[in-house]
């Protein structure tokens, strides 16, 4: 276990056992009727605030208690790792907890069904694209709590300094612009300065770009290939991916150590033109901002396409798992569907950025009227594909982003990496499978 993990670790439960110190002394003057809800999550404010409106309401009876997640201190990877080893064994300190949408196949064995804790008529609120990831072997094992899908920023100020800057704007807003006629701006932008910036280290983030460029090409390759790499439309992803960096020189090489928070940094430090990223960015950086002014500029757009493919976006978000271990689960459903009401997945969308899961936020004119970017948004949903549904995915991404990130450093061909990970994914079940 490397340091940082172990400090990772540490602060969980630490958290958990401060909690449990500090309410012991609390609810000593408010009797012992007081049920605590421990709950795992990045908490955002507009998680904080959530927590305080359920607190108050519920105050003398049923009390949230958060265990942050911090976005500047846990990639999420470490976090998936942390928060699955502290729901081996009985899961102790941890009622509910939020899980990246491609972790449930791996969570539900920690998790409690939850079809005999929701009506129909509360299953049927929920959108659609949101709760596809919520099942487990045909069982509703978690809720969506917040959707995105993935996006890109640019800047207006120096679109507009550009010779053809008008009409590229245009294209920008029309969300119609393949990569071909994105990448024919390249050099009437300033030399020295990124033109795209894209998260490429050996991460999930990277993976997220890659599988775009792939499901631009074909939407189901993997209902058709499964975890097979060895395809022309895998191949054309991967190098496409190097040859911005090497042939187009749109983005330069040390993105390969970028995940999305230093992306952000280097792309607004240095003058970046478009950078691929979540529509939370606006939320992200709010409070820990880089350069206000820079920020100021920032305009959202849909990602490019391949001509002759179809837009595509990857969809994320956080599902809801209760704890199969929690001796407090009728206390947590219903902080649970608190956090699907319309007033708290309002809040999400206010404080947070992230995209509410219900279907009533993008029909009811209340909302439509109230927001009028929820068209655009409907629009970004248009084009979101969910990555693969496996208990391995976490395994196998893993082994699909060591080898893609060795072609994006150069260390090995593009078809090489996408061999060697297709054996190695092969291996990896095989390995699975005789356990």
């Amino acid at each position: 276990m490397n340091t940082k993990f172990k400090w990772a670790l540490g602060i969980l439960i630490v958290s958990v056992f401060a909690y449990y110190a500090i309410n012991f002394f609390v609810n000593r003057s408010e009797g012992d009727k007081v049920v605590e809800i421990y709950f795992a999550d990045r908490i955002t404010a507009a998680h904080k605030k959530l927590i305080e409106i359920y607190n108050e309401r519920n105050k003398g009876k049923v009390r949230v208690i958060p265990i942050d997640f911090p976005n500047f201190d846990f990639s999420t990877n470490e976090r998936k790792e942390v928060l699955a080893r502290s729901l081996r064994g009985t899961g102790d300190g941890i009622d509910l907890f939020a899980v990246d949408i491609i972790w449930v196949q791996r969570f539900a064995k920690w998790g409690e069904s939850l079809d005999k804790y929701l009506t129909e008529e509360e299953k049927k609120r929920l959108l659609p694209l949101a709760v596809e990831s919520c099942y487990f072997n045909g069982e509703l094992v978690a809720v969506p709590l917040v959707l995105v899908n993935s996006i890109c920023y640019y800047r207006e100020d120096l679109a507009e300094t550009l010779p053809n800057g008008k009409e590229l704007i245009e294209k920008l807003d029309s969300s119609n612009i393949t990569w071909e006629e994105f990448l024919s701006y390249r050099n009437e932008y300033k030399g020295d300065k990124p033109f795209y910036i894209f998260p490429a280290a050996d991460y999930e983030g990277m993976i997220c770009n890659f599988m775009e460029f792939l499901l631009s090409q074909n939407p189901n390759y993997f209902q058709q290939y499964g975890f097979n790499l060895d395809r022309p439309e895998a191949e054309k992803a991967l190098q496409f991916m190097v040859d911005l960096i090497y042939k187009y020189k749109a983005t330069p090489p040390v993105v390969t150590k970028f995940t999305e928070i230093s992306s952000y940094e280097y792309f607004i430090k240095n003058d970046g033109f478009v950078i691929h990223g979540w529509p939370t960015y606006d939320m992200d950086f709010i409070n820990e901002p880089y350069d206000k002014e820079k920020q100021s500029k920032l305009k959202k757009m849909r990602i490019p396409y391949f001509k002759g493919g179809v837009p595509t976006s990857i969809v994320g978000g956080w599902d809801l798992m209760v704890s199969k271990f929690s001796t407090k689960k009728k206390e947590t459903i219903d902080f649970l569907k608190f956090l699907l009401s319309d007033e708290a997945q309002e809040i999400f969308y206010k404080l947070s950025g992230h995209y509410p899961v219900i279907k009533r936020f993008y029909e009811d004119t209340l909302y439509l009227n109230k927001y009028p970017e929820i068209p655009k948004i409907k629009e970004y949903l248009k084009t979101a594909k969910h990555r693969p549904a496996h208990p391995d995915y976490t395994r196998f991404s893993k082994i699909m982003s060591y080898y893609i990130d060795e072609a994006l450093k150069k260390r090995l061909p593009v078809k090489e990496a996408l061999n060697k990970a297709t054996n190695a994914i092969q291996l990896e079940k095989n390995i699975l499978q005789e356990r």
